[in-house]
């Protein structure tokens, strides 16, 4: 039975009228008319409007989905995003690849995507307080590397960059997240100390994720209220400058002990 639209109605209404809302306009056959006037099809008023007790149970059933659906949601959200709680910061220590990323707002899109790879490091300072950042992005086949601290002070936690002697500062936070991987929310700051907006990276041990892991992601995302979209990051990562590096000053070190001072 259609739902009818005539629900401004609010004095009693004439024969045609009760006829028209029991069947629909163009749907009424006798009978079935006969049999609203006769009682065997109860009318159930809503905000003014008659509808079939049929309907009115329908739109319940409706109804309790929904609120279901919202509060199933709301649960799954609870479940789905705890912020990462350690005893020590040792679980997060080593090398990560970003595999993809998410963003909040449409105009950070484009720095995202300028990103081919990347791959940091964390690691444990003399200061407990920090943990030092080592980075490396490829952008336009082009390697990017610096070293960053780590500022731990509850949540969020806070990172300063300095990039070819440009600092930038960011606040961080940690989610529980699949074996082997980092959830890592970071939000951009602003000098003046406001937000630019959030990224949503996950990280791996070796850069690659399970379809299941991927979609625990998108709904981690989507609790988090992050945009539908998503970036996924190449594989070819920068080589470690500081291991390229280590064997020429090793090199260096050993021809200042192999050369011995001529006797005069």
């Amino acid at each position: 039975m259609p739902l009818l639209t005539r629900c401004e109605k609010r004095t009693a209404p004439s024969l045609q009228e009760k006829r028209e809302w029991v069947c629909g306009p163009a749907h009424c056959s006798p009978g079935s008319f006969q049999e609203a006037l006769a009682g065997s099809l109860t009318l159930v008023s809503l905000s003014g409007c008659l509808l079939s007790q049929a309907m009115a149970a329908q739109l319940v059933v409706v109804l309790l989905a929904l609120t279901s659906l919202g509060a199933a949601s709301e649960l799954d959200c609870k479940e789905l995003v705890k912020p990462l709680v350690l005893d020590s910061h040792s679980p997060i220590y080593g090398k990560w690849v970003l595999h993809v990323g998410s963003w909040d707002q449409p105009g950070l899109k484009s720095d995202l995507v300028s990103v081919n790879s990347s791959w940091l490091e964390l690691s444990a300072s003399s200061d407990s307080r920090v943990i030092t950042l080592y980075w490396a992005d490829r952008l336009n086949d082009k390697c990017l590397q610096g070293l960053a601290n780590v500022t731990i002070s509850g949540i969020p936690t806070h990172f300063t960059f300095n990039i070819h002697g440009h600092t930038s500062y960011h606040d961080g936070k940690f989610y529980e997240t699949c074996a082997d991987c980092l959830l890592s929310e970071d939000t951009t700051l602003l000098p003046d100390g406001q937000s630019k907006g959030r990224y949503l990276y996950l990280f791996t041990r070796t850069g690659a994720l399970e379809p299941s892991e991927l979609e625990t992601f998108k709904k981690q995302a989507e609790c988090l209220k992050f945009l539908p979209e998503y970036y996924f990051v190449g594989t070819d990562l920068c080589p470690d400058d500081r291991k390229a590096a280590s064997p020429d000053v090793e090199d260096a070190e050993n021809s200042e002990t192999d050369t011995q001072p001529t006797a005069k």
